[in-house]
Order: C-alpha cells, then sequence, then structure tokens
C-alpha cells in the first residue's frame, strides 16, 4: 500500500497556501477507501448549487484545439441549455497540457482555480499531492446513482487512475499512440496499404522500401515526444521509476536504463543514421510532424495521438477550418490534402502492436469553490459521464469510450463500422482493451520534469549524436534528482 507523500510537507506549508492536508492512506486492503478520510463522502456537497438563488458558474480549464474543442463547446452548449442552475464557462488554458500545467500551478497558492480542470494523464500523483482537489470517490459515496453511471468503465482506465483506493479524476479522457500511414504511399512502394507495420522492425523495413522506392525522402516523421517511448517500455512490461512504477510506494528512482528504453532509443538513434527518419523537434503546440503527411511532405508514416483522428479526418473531409488548429497567428492556413489516403494502424511497438499505458487526460474537481461550485461542478461531470455525451465525445472530440455503455451504443458501433473516422477509432479502440490493469503506467510527482529529462535525451540522440545509452543514463540521473527534490520542497 502506497502512502500519499505529501503528508508532512504539507502540514508545514498549508497555512501559507491554504491546502487541505491530504489524509495517510488506509491500509485495510478492502478494496474502498477510508470514509473518514480524504474521500469521504460529506467530502461532497452533492445538489449543494440546486438551492442556489441563481445560477451558479462554473469554468472549465483546458487545452483542446480542433474538433476536439469543438466537441468540448458542443457539449457545454447542450449542458447549459438544458437547465438554469449551471452555467458552463470554457476557458482555453493554451494550446497544451504544458501550458494548462503551468497556469494550475501557478494558480494554487491564490486558490484562483477553475472549478473544473482536464489535466493530462501523467498529473495524477500531482494532483493528488496538491490538496486541491475533490477525489470522485467522495462524491460517488455521496451520489450512488452517479456512481453507478461509471460502473463499467474499463479496469485499466480506472486502476491508472486510482492512488490508496481513491479515485482522483471525475472523469477520463483516454488515447493511445496510433500509426497513421499514407496507403498511397504504401501501394507504390509495392507495401500492402491494407497491413500497417505491428513492430518497429516492420517499421524500419517498410520505410526502407519507402526510400528505395523514390516514395518517401525520409518516410518515417516522429516529433521527439517522449510519451512514445514510455508507450514502447510500458507495452514491454518494463517500469519508468521504482517502487512498481511508483504504485507501491512513492518513487525514488528512476528505471530508465532498462532493456525496452534502450532498444526503443537505439532504434531511434539507427532509423535518424540511415536517413529513415524526419525527427520534428518537441515543442509543444506545434503541426510540423502533420505537415510532413501532406502531399508535398516527405514522410509516409507518423505515430502520434488517438485523439487527432476526429481532427485529422476532419481536415481530410474540410469540415476544419486549418485556423482552428491552434497554429500561431500569421502562420499558413492552407493545407492541400489533395488525394492524401491515411490509414490507421495499431501502435508498432518493440515486439507486438498495442501495448503501452493510459494516454489522454482526467477531469479534476478542485476543492476550493463554494459548496454550490463545487455541487455544480459534479452535475456537469454526471452529464459529461452519461453515455449520449460520451459518443459525442468520441465520434466528434476523438476520444475513446471509457464506458462498454458507451462503446456498445448503437450509433458508434454504426459508425465504426460505416465511416472512416469509425473505423480508424475501433482500430485506436481495440489498442486500450489489451491494456492490464495492473500495470496501468507510471505515478511521478513531477512528471512534468520527467518528460522534460527524457525529451532532451530524445533530442541530444538525434540532434547532437549522443549515443542513446549515455543519454538514458544522463536522464535517469536527473529522473532521480528531481523525484527526491519533489518530496522535499513540492508544496
Amino acid at each position: 500500500m502506497r502512502t500519499p507523500v505529501r503528508t508532512l510537507t504539507i502540514l508545514a506549508t498549508a497555512t501559507t497556501l491554504g491546502l487541505v492536508p491530504l489524509a495517510c492512506g488506509n491500509d485495510k486492503g478492502s478494496g474502498t477507501a477510508d470514509d473518514s478520510g480524504i474521500a469521504s463522502a460529506a467530502k461532497c456537497p452533492v445538489g449543494a448549487f440546486e438551492k442556489a438563488s441563481g445560477a451558479t458558474i462554473i469554468k472549465v480549464w483546458h487545452s483542446y484545439v480542433g474538433k476536439t474543442k469543438l466537441a468540448l463547446d458542443d457539449l457545454a452548449a447542450q449542458y447549459n441549455a438544458s437547465q438554469d442552475k449551471v452555467v458552463v464557462e470554457l476557458e482555453a488554458q493554451g494550446n497544451s497540457y504544458t501550458e494548462l500545467r503551468r497556469k494550475f500551478e501557478g494558480a494554487i497558492p491564490t486558490k484562483d482555480l477553475p472549478a473544473i480542470t482536464i489535466a493530462e494523464d501523467t498529473e495524477t500523483q500531482f494532483m493528488a499531492d496538491s490538496g486541491v482537489v475533490l477525489p470522485a470517490t467522495a462524491c460517488q459515496k455521496a451520489d450512488r446513482d452517479a456512481a453507478r453511471q461509471t460502473d463499467d468503465i474499463l479496469p485499466a482506465v480506472k486502476a491508472a487512475y486510482t492512488l490508496d483506493d481513491v479515485q482522483y479524476p471525475a472523469s477520463m479522457n483516454v488515447s493511445t499512440v496510433v500509426l497513421y500511414y499514407n496507403k498511397g504511399d504504401f501501394a507504390a512502394a509495392g507495401l500492402d496499404p491494407e497491413q500497417p507495420p505491428t513492430t518497429l522492425a516492420e517499421v524500419r523495413t517498410a520505410a526502407e522500401k519507402l526510400k528505395a522506392a523514390g516514395v518517401s525522402d525520409k518516410p518515417f516523421v516522429m516529433k521527439m515526444d517522449p510519451w512514445f517511448v514510455e508507450q514502447w517500455t510500458s507495452g514491454a512490461g518494463q517500469t519508468l521509476v521504482n517502487k512498481d512504477n511508483g504504485r507501491s510506494g512513492t518513487a525514488t528512482e528512476g528505471t530508465l536504463e532498462n532493456p525496452a528504453t534502450n532498444g526503443a532509443m537505439q532504434w531511434i538513434a539507427d532509423m535518424n543514421t540511415a536517413g529513415l527518419l524526419n525527427a520534428i523537434p518537441g515543442t509543444d503546440g506545434q503541426i510540423n510532424h502533420y505537415l510532413a503527411m501532406l502531399p508535398s511532405g516527405s514522410s509516409s508514416m507518423l505515430i502520434e495521438t488517438s485523439a487527432a483522428i476526429t481532427t485529422i479526418n476532419g481536415v481530410l473531409q474540410g469540415s476544419v477550418d486549418p485556423a482552428d488548429l491552434g497554429l500561431p497567428e500569421g502562420a499558413p492556413i492552407e493545407i492541400d490534402v489533395t488525394g492524401l489516403d491515411i490509414g490507421v494502424g495499431l501502435n508498432p511497438g518493440l515486439t507486438e502492436p498495442g501495448k503501452g499505458q493510459i494516454g489522454g487526460g482526467a477531469w479534476y474537481i478542485t476543492n476550493t469553490g463554494s459548496d454550490e461550485v463545487q455541487s455544480a461542478a459534479w452535475d456537469f461531470v454526471k452529464f459529461f459521464n452519461s453515455t449520449p455525451s460520451q459518443v459525442t465525445w468520441t465520434q466528434d472530440g476523438g476520444y475513446l469510450p471509457i464506458l462498454d455503455s458507451a462503446k456498445n451504443d448503437p450509433t458508434l458501433q454504426a459508425d465504426w463500422q460505416s465511416s472512416t473516422r469509425g473505423k480508424w477509432l475501433a482500430t485506436s479502440y481495440g489498442g486500450i482493451t489489451t491494456l492490464d490493469p495492473k500495470f496501468p503506467g507510471a505515478l511521478i510527482g513531477p512528471y512534468d520534469r520527467f518528460r522534460q529529462l527524457l525529451r532532451k535525451g530524445l533530442e541530444d540522440v538525434v540532434f547532437t549524436g549522443i549515443p542513446p545509452k549515455s543519454a538514458i543514463a544522463t536522464a535517469n540521473d536527473g529522473v532521480t534528482t528531481e523525484l527526491a527534490d519533489y518530496e522535499k520542497n513540492r508544496f
């Protein structure tokens, strides 16, 4: 049983920050949170907004662009129109989770926080430690009808966001890594356009054929995003940090120096040396790796999040204005997709496809607002978790269904069998159903710093030629240092 790591340091700083100390994790092993602790039903003021004299305004912070943003806009508008006691106001905080995290963390001392923030999947430990989150488990205990609404949540999804039997986020947006590939380029190179690569070795073989045929100059384009290395490492059953990936205790050391991480980084280095890799710097919010897949680009294969599916499909169909993609002011917005035929396959792994860890984001209700605000936020999340909303969130927003009730919805099933977008989403969903609830991903307090270190390692390998093992060792030392610093100084 792991113990929340902030108990002692929050005790020393609670007066300054106005935070609520976390209770120690229970050791009952019963599968339910301690009813006297942070997740007791009394912590969640269900229905308080209904007693307010007027409408309660709740702010929701997000960082979405493209079709995902439009889907969230639509759902908020539906909810606002369905009743007159709560008004949801969406506020974009940049075009990346990094920008949103920076804004949220900076607002913690003053408690100038939104009612809901949609944070990245990596921030589970940070959000739990922050003391400003109303655990979903508390509201589920206080509102059993709402709890039953999510009884059929995928086990791996629930496991990823649960610490000491407490589920912190009230909802989750699940995505995974998929392979986008140009089916026309595959056919031109003599490759089967209906059989995408399933392993990294097969990606290299396909890239060699594409380059030899003169179809694409640098066939595989990859943004230097550490998430991909994490997925390959987790997919091979290797950890990123010690203490069972931070799930049996607070992580104190990095464990990146393992065969899977070494293998993935060496593969990247070898692809780069062979001229098969189109490496794009890991700058947040940019889309150059997508642009490389256009007919005017130089690449034929791309790995990226499945959450981009609806936006990519919208661009291909002409239903998305490029200006909605989060491009900076003054950037060119005309995108020619004439003749582009994209296919989607499971994320190629070191040994098999579709393996990895939970990705995406999570909806956290803050505990810094009034009872009316907290209860109104819970009410909106209940609407968001409903089957119709989840179907919309998948079809239009691009995130994969976390509930069987949504996955089995006739509308969604029909779309998965008939439309291009739906077939891509169905392929992606196949990847998350194979994830292991006992190995859902790492809990790392300073996950933002972890990713900065791993990104630097990636870019050092590709852009400066540093040997993969040396880059990994440096990153791992940095991770261990950051874990110690987080334990000592955070909050």
